[in-house]
């Protein structure tokens, strides 16, 4: 995962420094949050606090040095390592509403959950470009990944024509096709990577041998960008509301649904009540059939969804 968020161009991968505190034992306070770890679990496994300058007190109870993470979705955001067998560290930090994973002792161990609720008295957080960074990175692994299946598609299509197999040939043509639909959110607002997009999209219908030159210049572009998620929600509106009229179709509202599911944390942040939509849009999806149901409503509430989120003037400048 590290990997990935290194890759990302130019995004920054932030690990922010752990809250004070030194390497002796600490023991918890009245106002400090307790949380027990041990190889496998954390005691209590989900925690609900509020927003603000929390400390956390981090006790092992484990039988090696372990640490303990909170997570936004790939990035760490706090952190306390070499925790040894028997010993406490505390762990203070500043927390924005919206809901967190925990690592439990082992990394491969599954992971607890952190929510944060906003307080009515607080102002909601304004957003800045660095609130940007984890969503722009995590979507970037997305993107990583729906392109090397790409990759292999037409690696097999090549591969099917070559030894006269019609019908592996066209199994391999659909699943590219499928997967070139769940990249095509990337290219909103970029008329170059949607020229490059529109090329590939029309040479699927023609020989494997005429596409991968396409293919191969498409994904090396798509390589190159860092997607906010501004762009990210413009595409993802675009293959919901269709010009034609015509209902998405199910690999475009699945591609939506991951940016949806992607942002809400960030829109949790923001809007608690937006965000409780777009997660009742997303339960509803898989059973729309009609027209003007989930597929329009899920369009209308990531329209919102990209206004909350819209970076300040002076942010977009910097």
């Amino acid at each position: 995962m590290t990997a990935l968020l290194l890759a990302c161009g130019g995004v920054t991968a932030f690990i922010y420094a752990a809250g004070s505190g030194g390497r002796r034992g600490a023991a918890a306070g009245t106002s400090d949050i307790a949380i027990a770890i041990t190889d496998r679990t954390c005691q209590p496994a989900t925690l609900t606090v509020p927003a603000g300058r929390l400390s956390f007190v981090v006790s092992n109870r484990g039988e090696r040095v372990l640490e303990w993470e909170i997570l936004d979705g790939v990035m760490v955001l706090e952190e306390r390592e070499n925790i040894a067998p028997g010993q406490s560290r505390r762990l203070t930090t500043q927390l924005h509403p919206g809901e967190y994973a925990i690592t439990c002792g082992l990394l491969s161990a599954p992971r607890g959950r952190l929510i944060v609720q906003a307080s009515t008295a607080q102002p909601r957080p304004a957003l800045t470009l660095m609130d940007m960074v984890g969503p722009a990175a995590e979507y970037r692994a997305v993107l990583s990944e729906r392109s090397a299946a790409l990759g292999a598609a037409l690696d097999r299509l090549e591969q099917a024509e070559g030894t006269g197999d019609l019908q592996a040939a066209g199994k391999a043509r659909r699943e590219a096709a499928s997967l070139l639909s769940g990249l095509h959110p990337a290219t909103a607002d970029d008329g170059e990577l949607e020229g490059l997009y529109g090329t590939l999209q029309a040479a699927l219908s023609g020989a494997a041998v005429a596409i991968k030159p396409a293919a191969e210049t498409f994904r090396a572009a798509l390589a190159q960008r860092t997607v906010l998620p501004d762009t990210m929600l413009a595409g993802a509106i675009n293959l919901l509301s269709s010009p034609d009229g015509e209902a998405a179709s199910p690999e475009d509202a699945i591609a939506a649904s991951d940016i949806a599911k992607l942002l809400l944390p960030l829109t949790v942040r923001v809007d608690p009540a937006l965000a409780a939509r777009v997660r009742a849009d997303l339960v509803a999806l898989p059973d729309d059939a009609k027209p003007g149901g989930a597929r329009q409503a899920l369009a209308e509430d990531l329209a919102a969804m990209r206004k909350a989120l819209a970076l300040p003037e002076a942010e977009r400048k910097s």
